[in-house]
């Protein structure tokens, strides 16, 4: 008897987070630049219905932009101020980086995870948005960089 409550305990300490964690649809995503710095959003910026849950990164050592999961590009566009956004999906999450100043990959490319995308400019920050269908995400919840920047 002693020996099946142990089996089951144990089964509890390994099933029992799984299936917790399981019920929450949620995805890891790996830093798309090597040691990047998240750079919290300016203060006293512009409140609208939607929160602006974009985040920038930047790196010194790093301008190879990679993809930060698994996925698949749907656009890649060019802005007036002559940088590249990049937009692609995994599931029913969306991925738009900006600020890219070379980009290396086309509509409908398949990404692998670390995946170049393109490159940023020394000391340029990139901007990430995440998207599940239409509805924003906080990236750092999700996102594996290595050094965060607090807020004041």
């Amino acid at each position: 008897m002693k020996d099946k409550v142990k089996l089951f305990l144990v089964s509890l300490l390994f099933v029992a987070p799984a299936f917790v964690y399981g019920q929450k649809d949620s995805v890891w995503l790996k830093c798309p630049l090597d040691e990047a710095i998240i750079v919290p959003p300016p203060k006293n910026v512009m409140k609208f219905d939607e929160p602006d849950l974009c985040v920038g990164l930047v790196s010194v050592p790093d301008t190879t932009v990679k993809a930060c999961i698994t996925g698949r590009v749907s656009n890649v566009i060019q802005n007036e101020d002559e940088k590249w956004d990049v937009v692609f999906y995994y599931r029913d999450y969306y991925f738009w980086y900006s600020g890219l100043s070379k980009v290396i990959v086309k509509k409908n490319d398949n990404l692998k995870v670390s995946q170049p995308l393109g490159y940023i400019t020394p000391g340029d920050k990139l901007e990430l948005s995440l998207y599940k269908f239409e509805t924003p995400l906080d990236p750092t919840r999700f996102l594996d960089c290595k050094v965060v920047m607090k807020t004041d």
